[in-house]
């Protein structure tokens, strides 16, 4: 998000908060105002349906004496019911300006109910002029009732004014509240447009006028935009461009000078050219020549003699590969045993050696030259110093989903630091053991890029002596 854009949401932002806050108590108030008004209509109802109640139970119960039946009974009944019910709900419009009124009006309830019920009781006993007594003192009851409602009645006008005044009153300050809002955004808005046009104008107008200068050549005149906006970044931009045009301009003048120079490195490139070809031709060359050497000593019966030359020319031919192809492990092999060959020839039987090859692993691929130099190694450390000599084994294995290849020696073995030396990141050139141009620590790295894993070498002791060097391949 850019700096201008983030001035630009933050007063937004202002704004909505400000609205937001209030739009929150205009609707808190009006809340609250819906729940006063539903508060008072539920409290006159409540007094309403008492009243109403305690006439029509009346009714029923008239109607029930007059002309006695089930029916009327379940009639009376139920009303009575809903009678019992209106006046335990009166307990909750007590306040304290109607405290003692509602309770005379709760006991005139329970007068009347009693009256009620003791009119049918003595008539169900047959004591007619008793019942009709009884009957007339809950007539009379029920007047007192009416009265009562009618009383607080006004009582609940008299309380409800102070709220509707006080509502009156509250409307009119969101009402002023709502003006002052209003202008305080409309100067909030003024003052940030203003601020914010007056930081981009400057800001164009500076780097205006940087550009100016440059167009018309001058490339010592810096452009300073001190605003923390993107119009700043621009202007720090092509400050840094024309920063950049003059070192060019500069750059060219001094290239000028330079051109009679630059055609002498191009001949001096090409000279070199041809020397690295010349340096091409000559092994080839050589191993055409151990070809012809070792088809005259064939034909001359020194078969020994052949073999040998023959052993060297494949080893010369298999080292004019680059380094950086890949191989097959086959073809690793296939080297190593040509290499061994000629030591053997060299040092007859102070050297021996053995293989353990599975013929399944043999045709993966692998970074040509990573296992002669480890092989040399063994040979120089663990065969080559000794005048009783000494056994090399190599061994090719599968292991779960991973290819082994071992190099093990019978030596004095490597000390602890040397092993760290060799597997460390940060090259050693007091142990690097040079072999065709690649030592073991050239070999760590080519695995390590080969198979994209750091753990591809691990090297341990071998017994009492000696030193197994292991390499892991995936399968």
């Amino acid at each position: 998000m850019t700096q201008i854009q983030r001035k630009i949401l933050m007063m937004s932002l202002i704004i909505i908060l400000i609205m937001g806050a209030f739009w929150t108590a205009i609707s808190y108030i009006n809340q609250k105002s819906i729940y006063e008004y539903n508060n008072i209509l539920e409290r006159y109802l409540l007094l309403n349906n008492v009243s109403s109640t305690s006439q029509d139970s009346l009714a029923k119960l008239s109607q029930y004496i007059s002309t006695p039946s089930s029916s009327h009974q379940q009639s009376y009944e139920n009303m009575k019911n809903q009678l019992i019910e209106s006046k335990e709900k009166l307990n909750l419009l007590e306040n304290q300006s109607n405290g003692i009124a509602l309770t005379d009006y709760i006991f005139m309830l329970d007068s009347q109910i009693e009256a009620m019920d003791l009119t049918i009781m003595l008539y169900d006993l047959d004591k007619r002029q008793n019942a009709s007594d009884a009957y007339d003192e809950a007539l009379q009851t029920s007047k007192f009732i009416d009265e009562t409602t009618l009383l607080l009645f006004k009582k609940e006008l008299t309380n409800q004014k102070q709220f509707y005044e006080s509502m009156i009153d509250v409307t009119n300050h969101l009402r002023s509240l709502g003006l002052w809002i209003l202008g305080i955004v409309f100067v909030i808005s003024i003052a940030f447009s203003y601020w914010f046009s007056k930081g981009i104008t400057r800001s164009i107008y500076l780097l205006i006028q940087g550009v100016k200068e440059v167009a018309a050549g001058n490339f010592d005149h810096p452009i300073k935009v001190t605003s923390n906006d993107e119009i700043s970044f621009l202007a720090k931009t092509f400050d840094k461009m024309r920063e950049n045009i003059k070192e060019l301009v500069a750059e060219i003048k001094e290239k000028a000078k330079l051109e009679k120079e630059i055609k002498e490195y191009q001949l001096l490139l090409k000279e070199s050219e041809l020397k690295r070809l010349h340096n091409q031709i000559n092994p080839h060359f050589l191993f055409n020549t151990l070809n012809t050497l070792s088809k005259k000593a064939y034909l001359e019966d020194a078969f020994e003699t052949s073999d040998l030359i023959s052993t060297v020319a494949n080893l010369l031919r298999y080292n004019l590969k680059s380094v950086d192809e890949n191989v097959t492990l086959r073809d690793e092999l296939d080297l190593v045993k040509e290499y061994l060959t000629i030591l053997k020839a060299r040092f007859s039987t102070r050297i021996s050696y053995h293989f353990d090859i599975q013929d399944e692993c043999l045709d993966i691929q692998v970074p040509a030259f990573f296992l002669q130099p480890i092989v040399e190694n063994a040979f120089k450390y663990g065969v080559e110093p000794y005048e009783e000599g000494g056994m090399i084994f190599i061994r090719v294995f599968k292991r779960e989903q991973e290819i082994h290849v071992s190099v093990e020696d019978k030596g004095a073995g490597m000390s602890d630091e040397v092993i760290a030396q060799v597997l460390t990141d940060k090259p050693k050139d007091s142990i690097e053991s040079k072999s065709t141009g690649i030592g073991l620590r050239n070999v760590v790295q080519r695995l390590r890029l080969f198979t994209n894993q750091h753990d591809v070498m691990e090297i341990q002791p071998a017994g009492e002596k000696g030193t197994v060097i292991s390499i892991k391949f995936p399968a």
